[in-house]
């Protein structure tokens, strides 16, 4: 933290994430923030791909304060409206990253249906569903004409049958492979040894 602020040339940041709930660390990860928090050198702590669970660890880990932002994908091929809707409860803001799902679902037909109505781009549909869900929306790009495209998406408004198309984009298969990775990446499935013998992985995907 000491070497952002010093590399930023500021005395504090706005808002710090853990970058994954890594198990065994997270929690105390999480409350050594808390304590720069209390110094004035971060305003607001925030996680990065917590499922439920993890969420559920920080809280029976004794944290204090609540995460202002969990960022996790978020777009229509990967909808996890029920992870969604928990933290919305719980007062958590999502925030999207891969909005624009690494620009690989551009030419699927029915972005280009939507976009066609409302003459703008698949990604402008994309970033416009983020909008009109409430969810903190990051497109990504290293082109200016694309950044600006990325920003119009104030001026139009998705029907409430688009918005219903766009959120039963996801399908059972873009919930397993996200289930994958995220058991490769976080290994909540495994013991010390890494054995998964006996052990019961709970996650929720949908």
């Amino acid at each position: 933290m000491d070497k952002t602020l010093n590399d930023l040339g500021t005395d504090y940041v706005d808002l710090y994430l853990i970058h994954w709930p890594v198990p065994g660390k997270h929690v105390e990860a999480y409350k050594t923030l808390e304590k720069l928090q209390k110094e004035g050198k971060i305003r607001n702590i925030g996680t990065s791909n917590y499922a439920v669970e993890d969420y559920k660890e920080l809280l029976d880990g004794g944290i204090t304060l609540k995460p202002t932002v969990n960022q996790i994908e978020i777009n229509p091929f990967l909808y996890r409206k029920n992870t969604i809707d928990y933290f919305g409860g719980e007062g958590v803001v999502l925030q999207s990253y891969r909005s624009l799902r690494d620009g690989k679902a551009m030419d699927h037909p029915t972005l280009a249906k939507i976009g066609a109505a409302h003459s703008i781009s698949p990604a402008q549909v994309l970033g416009r569903w983020c909008i009109q869900h409430g969810f903190i929306y990051m497109p990504k790009s290293v082109k200016k004409e694309r950044m600006v495209e990325n920003g119009e998406v104030f001026d139009f408004v998705l029907s409430a049958d688009e918005m219903e198309e766009l959120d039963n984009l996801t399908t059972p298969d873009a919930f397993s492979t996200f289930k994958t990775l995220y058991q490769k990446c976080v290994n909540r499935d495994t013991t010390k040894d890494g054995s998964t013998e006996g052990v019961k992985m709970d996650i929720t995907v949908d």
